[in-house]
C-alpha cells in the first residue's frame, strides 16, 4: 500500500464517523511533515522558490482537508455509514 492509498484510507476512515481528538491530531502532524518533506525534497532538487510554491500549495490542499475533517468530526457523517439503515435519496 502506497502512501497515497494509506492517506486516502485514512481520510475515508475518518470521515465515515466522529474522529477523535487523536486522530485530527495524526492527521495534523502527518500533513506537517509531508508538507516539511516535500519542500526539503524539492528544495535540493529544484530550488528555493519552487519549493515555496510546493509548500504553499501543499500547506493550502492540507489546510482545507484537515478542516472538512474537524467539521465532520464534530457533525458525522451517516451518509457515508455503511451500517446504516438510511441511505442517500
Amino acid at each position: 500500500m502506497g502512501i497515497i492509498d494509506r492517506f486516502e484510507d485514512e481520510y475515508v476512515d475518518v470521515s465515515s464517523r466522529r474522529a477523535t481528538v487523536r486522530e485530527l491530531l495524526e492527521l495534523v502532524f502527518g500533513a506537517a511533515f509531508f508538507v516539511v518533506g516535500a519542500s526539503t525534497l524539492t528544495y535540493y532538487l529544484l530550488g528555493e522558490r519552487v519549493a515555496l510554491w510546493v509548500a504553499g500549495g501543499l500547506a493550502i490542499v492540507f489546510a482545507i482537508t484537515i478542516t472538512s475533517q474537524a467539521y465532520w468530526a464534530v457533525t458525522g457523517r451517516e451518509d457515508y455509514d455503511e451500517e446504516g439503515d438510511e441511505g442517500p435519496g
